[in-house]
Order: C-alpha cells, then sequence, then structure tokens
C-alpha cells in the first residue's frame, strides 16, 4: 500500500484533521491522478474517518496503519516548524512504513493567516471593525475579544459562550457562527427577525434551529432579572445616565501624546501598555450601549414593519431626526466653514484651483486659526482607523481637500435638508401605537448617539496607539514597520529576546502581504470563502439604512478628498468612516459594501437626508465607474442605468 498525506487538509485548511489517501501497490498512479484513492482523515486527537467511495475501501483501510502515518506526518511537521506538509509514504508487505519524500504545502496560506475550523461570519463584525487590522492591532482584539464580546453577559445568564467568539482572517474580523446560532436557539421562533438569517451561510437556515423550550426560557427570564445586580447597564436608563460619566473618566486617564525629549523604551512600553488597557476599557465599556443600540433598533422595525406593516422608508424615518453626536458636530463645523470660505471670492478662487499642499501654510491667519482649533478638538479623526493612516492632527491637508470639495460645490445644502427632514416627519402611525413609537424610536437615536461618542473615543485612544508605535518605531530604527508586529513581539525586541533584525524581516513579510488586496468574504466556512449571492443584471440589493432616492454618477472612491467627487454623485465604497461624513454635504447618495443600520455613516446620512445602502457585496466592482445609477435608500436596490 502507498500514497500521500497531508498535514493540513488541501480542501478545508482545517488545524484539527490531516488527509491520507492510499492505494495498492505503488502510488504513480495515485500521484499522477490516474487511480482513485481510499481517504481518511486524522483527527489531531486520534480519531480517523475513512471515506467509503473507493470500492476496495474495506481492505485498503485494514491495510493501512493510518494512525501511525499520521503520527509520523505529526513529528515531521514539528521538525518542519509547523509549517504544513505533503508527504508520500509506502508500506512494504511486513507493515513496515517506509517514508519516500516531504514537502511544503505550497498552496496553503502560511500558518499564522490559515483560516480556522468552522464557521465564521463577515456580519456584525463589518460594523465592529470595517478596516483591516495590521498584525498589531489583530492581535490586540483577540486579546480583548474576552472583554467585549458579550461572552461574560452570556454565562450570567446561563448561556454558555462560544470560545473563541471572534477572529482574525487576511486582517478582517469575523464573528463565530455558533455564537449566532446559539443566540437564534434562545430566541422563540415569533419573535426572531428575518433579517437574522442573513447572519449565517446560505446552508444554514434558521427554520432549522429549534425554538427553546418553556423551561429554558423560563431559566433566562429568571436570570436576566437577577442580571442588573451584577451589571446595572443592562438597564437601559441606567446605561444612558452612567455612560456619558464613564466616558469622562476615560478620556481623563489619557495622557497628552507628546513622548519627552529623550524618551526610553521602558517609558514607551509603559505608555504603550497604559494606552492598550484604556483600548480594552472603552471595548468593555461599549458592550452594553451596543447592545441596546442594536436591541432596541431592531425592535423597532420588528414592531413598524412585521407589525404595523410600515414601509422600510417609515422605519428609517423614525430614527432620521434629531440626532446630536460628535459625527453630527464634525460634519456642521465643515459646512460651516466652507460656507465662510465661498462668502470670500479670492480666498473661494484659491480653494478651488490650489492643491491642498499649497493652501495649508498660507491660509489667512484668522482661518488658520480655526483649522488648527479644529484639529485640537477633532484631530484624532482620519478616512480609515487602520494604525498606518494618518490622523487629521498629522495630515492637515485632508481637511483642506474636503473643505475643497465643499466649496467647489456650494449651493443647496440647507435647501435639501430641511425639506428632507420634513418629509419624514409625520410617518409615525397615529392612535394607540403613536406613543410607543415614538418612545421607542427616541431611544433608539440616543443610543446610536451614545455610540458615536463612544467611537470618538476608540479614535483618540487609536490615534495615541498609532502614536506610541511611532515613537518605539523610531528608537529601534523599524519606523511603522512596528504596526506589523505584535505586542509580545515588541515585548521581546526591547528586552533582547528579539534581534532587530529579525525582526525587520518578519514585519517586512507581514507588510507584503498587508499591502496585498484582498477582498473579504461575507462567511469563511471550514477554510473556505463564501461570498453573499449576487443576482446578474443591472440591480443590486442591499440593506437601506437611509431614505430617499438619488440618480447620479457612481464614483468609487476610497479617500474622501479626492477632488473627482461632485455636487449629487453617488458614492460607491467598501466601507466608509468617520471621517468621511462632512462630503455628505455634496453626494448625492451612497453605497457600501460593509456596514449596518448602526454604521456611524448611516446615521449621518439618515440626519442628512441622504440615501444610503450597506451590504451590496462587490459593489464597487459590479459597478462601473462613472455609472448612472439609481438608487432607493428605503428598499435596500441599486439600479445601474448606464455602463
Amino acid at each position: 500500500v502507498a500514497g500521500v498525506a497531508f498535514s493540513r487538509n488541501p480542501l478545508r485548511p482545517d488545524r484539527n484533521e490531516m488527509v491520507i489517501e492510499a492505494v495498492k501497490g505503488h502510488a504513480e498512479g495515485l500521484v499522477s491522478g490516474q487511480r482513485s484513492p481510499c481517504r481518511a482523515r486524522v483527527h489531531r486527537d486520534g480519531r480517523v474517518s475513512v471515506e467509503r467511495r473507493s470500492p476496495s475501501y474495506l481492505r485498503l483501510s485494514r491495510r493501512t496503519p493510518w494512525r501511525e502515518i499520521a503520527g509520523l506526518l505529526k513529528r515531521l511537521e514539528e521538525s518542519y516548524g509547523g509549517k504544513p506538509l505533503d508527504m508520500e509514504w509506502a508500506v512494504d508487505r511486513g507493515q513496515t512504513l517506509w517514508l519516500l519524500q516531504v514537502r511544503p504545502i505550497t498552496a496553503l496560506a502560511p500558518e499564522e493567516v490559515l483560516p480556522p475550523a468552522g464557521a465564521w461570519t463577515r456580519k456584525i463584525a463589518d460594523d465592529l471593525w470595517a478596516d483591516r487590522l495590521e498584525p498589531f492591532m489583530a492581535e490586540v482584539m483577540l486579546i480583548h475579544a474576552p472583554r467585549f464580546d458579550l461572552s461574560r453577559i452570556a454565562r450570567l445568564t446561563g448561556i454558555t459562550p462560544v470560545v473563541p467568539a471572534l477572529t482574525v482572517i487576511n486582517g478582517y474580523l469575523y464573528v463565530n457562527c455558533d455564537s449566532v446560532r446559539r443566540l437564534i436557539a434562545h430566541i422563540p421562533a415569533p419573535l426572531r427577525f428575518k433579517d437574522l438569517e442573513t447572519l449565517l451561510p446560505a446552508a444554514t437556515r434558521m427554520g432549522d434551529i429549534p425554538p427553546p423550550r418553556a423551561l429554558t426560557l423560563v431559566r433566562l427570564f429568571l436570570r436576566a432579572v437577577l442580571l442588573p445586580l451584577n451589571e446595572p447597564g443592562v438597564i437601559p436608563f441606567f446605561c444612558l445616565r452612567s455612560t456619558p460619566r464613564t466616558i469622562r473618566r476615560l478620556r481623563a486617564r489619557m495622557h497628552p501624546v507628546a513622548s519627552g525629549a529623550n524618551p526610553t523604551y521602558a517609558a514607551l512600553l509603559q505608555r504603550l501598555r497604559h494606552d492598550l488597557e484604556t483600548l480594552a476599557l472603552v471595548q468593555e465599556n461599549n458592550q452594553w450601549p451596543y447592545f441596546h443600540a442594536t436591541l432596541f433598533a431592531w425592535i423597532l422595525r420588528w414592531v413598524s414593519v412585521e407589525r404595523l406593516q410600515m414601509t422600510g422608508s417609515g422605519f428609517l424615518g423614525l430614527i432620521s431626526r434629531g440626532s446630536a453626536n460628535v459625527t453630527i458636530d464634525i460634519e456642521n463645523w465643515f459646512r460651516r466653514t466652507a460656507q465662510h470660505i465661498v462668502s470670500n471670492p479670492a480666498l473661494a478662487e484659491r480653494f478651488i484651483s490650489d492643491p491642498p499642499e499649497e493652501l495649508v501654510p498660507s491660509l489667512p491667519s484668522e482661518l488658520r486659526a480655526e483649522i488648527h482649533s479644529f484639529l485640537q478638538r477633532y484631530g484624532f479623526r482620519s478616512r480609515h482607523r487602520t494604525l498606518l493612516i494618518k490622523r487629521w492632527a498629522e495630515a492637515p491637508e485632508e481637511v483642506i481637500g474636503i473643505l475643497q470639495s465643499l466649496v467647489r460645490h456650494p449651493q443647496g445644502t440647507e435647501t435639501t435638508l430641511k425639506s428632507t427632514r420634513h418629509n419624514l416627519r409625520g410617518q409615525s402611525p397615529g392612535g394607540v401605537f403613536g406613543p410607543a413609537l415614538w418612545l421607542l424610536a427616541v431611544l433608539t437615536r440616543r443610543f446610536l448617539d451614545l455610540r458615536e461618542e463612544l467611537r470618538f473615543l476608540l479614535d483618540e485612544v487609536l490615534y495615541r496607539i498609532r502614536c506610541d508605535l511611532l515613537a518605539l518605531g523610531m528608537l529601534s530604527g523599524l519606523g511603522d514597520a512596528t504596526f506589523f508586529m505584535k505586542p509580545q513581539e515588541i515585548e521581546k525586541m526591547a528586552s533582547g529576546q528579539m534581534e532587530l533584525q529579525a525582526a525587520a524581516q518578519l514585519a517586512s513579510q507581514r507588510r507584503r502581504r498587508f499591502l496585498n488586496p484582498v477582498e473579504p468574504s461575507t462567511f469563511w466556512v471550514d477554510g473556505r470563502p463564501e461570498f453573499d449571492f449576487c443576482a446578474g443584471g443591472t440591480v443590486l440589493r442591499g440593506i437601506g439604512t437611509s431614505p430617499g432616492q438619488a440618480t447620479g454618477r457612481a464614483v468609487i472612491v476610497e479617500d474622501p478628498g479626492a477632488n473627482k467627487i461632485r455636487r449629487g454623485d453617488v458614492v460607491v465604497a467598501r466601507h466608509t468612516d468617520p471621517g468621511w461624513t462632512p462630503i455628505f454635504s455634496v453626494i448625492g447618495g451612497i453605497v457600501m459594501e460593509e456596514g449596518g443600520l448602526l454604521n456611524h455613516c448611516s446615521i449621518v446620512a439618515r440626519e442628512l437626508g441622504i440615501p444610503s445602502i450597506v451590504g451590496v457585496g462587490r459593489a464597487t466592482q459590479l459597478i462601473p465607474e462613472g455609472a448612472r445609477v439609481t438608487i432607493d435608500g428605503g428598499a435596500g436596490l441599486v439600479r445601474v442605468e448606464e455602463g
């Protein structure tokens, strides 16, 4: 008997099993593809599962020492530093196992980027963290996960949490599908929202998940009643009152960004540890505001759409007015400043004609002071949260670029906003349901605003972490390569346990992988990517998050300060950050590949009356640059009218 063995399943690169194929006699026919083998999967715990596809599988399975082959393969893998291996083997008449050849499986991803076993969803995760994570932040997110993944809350309510709840694949955050299934399993069938099914892979149906038994619901209710004793934040009104105080307390523990004249490794590492702990506290205290924002939005949608038969636009109208948060304040500042510039024809002409880099040092003193004051308050923001991206405080030309877009297209913003908000009023049903629905909508909006404030606090902490890593990079000579080192590796490098050359080489390899564009799949199932199904033709479907219709030129955007954006354009992007919202006064609508109803840009779009649609898979590839498109933010539809 002879054959081949793989220490990782090439089709399902799952760390828990090896694949062994065997044929009678020599294995040339197997390797050349002329003979069908008997195949077995050997799990790391020793369990053997033999497929029954081969006619001679019974004879081959008896004559093949599966566990002995797997043991040899495991020892070889350890000798090769844990790299996935492809081994050719043979067993002679005396049942002696011979190693013929061994080599790395070059078709698989590197060890550290192999997707884990099981099913993982990008849904929910794209709203938690849409940006791609550098290795440093990816490791930090996984270390902090038990502090913000609601696993502690699940235990207090008697639900056994799924571990791990989160993972990072190709730099993108994913949620364990088993966590979603377990959540659905504790929801009675009549209360299961239809949108919950979209969180799971296509092969999974919500109807296949049995509803909870009556006894389970009783236990869950009793534990929930006692939950406020340990977690007072579960009470919505307590959460609304306590969270602003928590934000002030966390902001007070942040140190100034300046590191001093001659910082030492020890001092910088201590600052980094302090800021990472602050980040964990922000993530930890964000649990209940995020939970309540999600819960109230789902309940409001269920009551208004499922029970009261309101339209999607009517539901969005309920949460589209009255927002008051830091992101709205930033958008208002950009709009006011642009109007001030337009009122000065000579200055406006310079903003239209000169590049941002030339404008920054030559602005009038009054405007320069205004921009400086803005950067002091809001300079932590940027177009993306990725640590590699400079913040506004480091790149004021990005702020100038956004102002230029607004100066080029100044007319009509206020009129449009007023008319849109007026059209959204009066859509709530009257009668007995009116006051209850109004209260539900108010609570939803309050928690959405609270999430935006916490999001801004998170931006502040990330800016400090970025500065810490850059300071460490300057001291060590690695520069921004520190973003591609994991926290424990930075500690080893500082203590001398890792040589600088080895650290630089490792960071360089990870940088190359990170800079190589990767399209995040919606799901990963047993090591294989799965994308949302996209119907062919000219109509794309997503999730409408801000009502209204808009027709305009499609513009694929990566940088919101780019000069190509014109008034009325429909922006198409993979995802957006709070740093994008100032351009919302110019555009006619926005289509995003990722995001959700609670996404910050969805919140601002509703407030400004701009149609927005999220969750349109591969929109940046399926919508041609410059095409004429019509979007319906209430129905979640994108129609490509001209290619």
